[in-house]
């Protein structure tokens, strides 16, 4: 195993690449390559855990996955040609991200070129124009985890960030972290920022069936719905990545030979192999993601 990563960090060499934290768990051993002691913006890897409190939330019935969404934000909406649409949102949707938009909405590029208000971007996405019909056609989105943000505080008064705080970071020793909000909201889909080591522990719960230390974190049923494929990708599959895009669970990606992962903007990645009890997490700057995965051609 000590070759396999001498070659892995020479490899990262090779292709230059800007990586900060790199942790290799198979089953119960971890080697860490590259060690960061710097809190790390997770960026989209940030959506695991906002998939993990509306598992956590629906086990103690404070949602339920086919519920519709549009009472509690009917009152945003003024573009008359969505309502129709958004009354078919239900809670899956939000986590299969299938709400029918046609683009991208909400990414830090569109948030900065535009200048939007991010007190404001609930009534800029619910009046966005919804071209598709949901619940029929993925496309990925920072839009959802928002929603679902929206959604604990405004049926429930709960901060999203405080529920994620009291019912998984506090029950797994994640002290040390920073999350950025979005007005008086946590914008659920970017914005965090953990420890390498904190990262990596997300990742044990999958190999774990959502326990931590013998704790249950994360119901296992819940941690097996995040991992089964829910939807197809078609317009996400590029069959040259070692990791394509088959399809995705609920705010994680199917890959082949039973790899499942989530990945944010600047290469974070939470790679896990549940059968071979494989975890690794990726925390860096580099701008070329395909590029990343490729330190593992020749091993995994």
């Amino acid at each position: 195993m000590k070759i396999i990563f001498e070659n892995i960090k020479n490899r990262i060499n090779d292709l230059k690449l800007s990586i900060d934290s790199l942790y290799i768990q198979i089953d119960n051993n971890l080697n860490i390559v590259i060690d960061s002691k710097r809190l790390h913006e997770l960026r989209s890897c940030s959506k695991l855990l906002v998939a993990m409190a509306m598992g956590i939330a629906i086990e103690n019935n404070l949602f339920s996955l086919e519920e519709s969404v549009y009472d509690y934000i009917e009152n945003y909406i003024t573009n008359d040609n969505n309502k129709d649409k958004i009354r078919k949102w239900t809670i899956r949707t939000l986590l299969t991200h299938t709400t029918g938009y046609e683009k991208m909405l909400m990414s830090n590029k569109e948030i900065i070129e535009k200048n939007l208000d991010k007190s404001k971007l609930l009534e800029y996405i619910l009046n966005y124009d919804i071209i598709n019909e949901p619940n029929t056609k993925y496309v990925y989105n920072n839009v959802e985890p928002f929603i679902i943000s929206i959604l604990f505080k405004v049926k429930h008064n709960i901060d999203l960030e405080l529920y994620i705080k009291e019912n998984i970071f506090d029950k797994m020793d994640i002290v040390d972290y920073t999350w950025k909000k979005y007005g008086k909201y946590c914008p659920g889909c970017t914005g965090l920022y953990l420890l390498p080591n904190d990262f990596h522990k997300l990742g044990m719960l999958f190999i774990n069936d959502g326990m931590y230390n013998n704790v249950s974190i994360v119901p296992s049923n819940w941690i097996n719905e995040m991992t089964k494929l829910q939807i197809e990708t078609p317009n996400l599959f590029k069959i040259e990545r070692l990791f394509p895009k088959y399809g995705a669970g609920y705010f994680t990606f199917i890959s082949r030979d039973d790899y499942i992962f989530r990945d944010g903007t600047n290469g974070q990645y939470i790679i896990i192999n549940k059968d071979k009890r494989v975890v690794i997490s990726i925390m860096s700057s580099e701008k070329n993601m395909s590029k990343i995965t490729e330190i593992f051609r020749k091993i995994l």
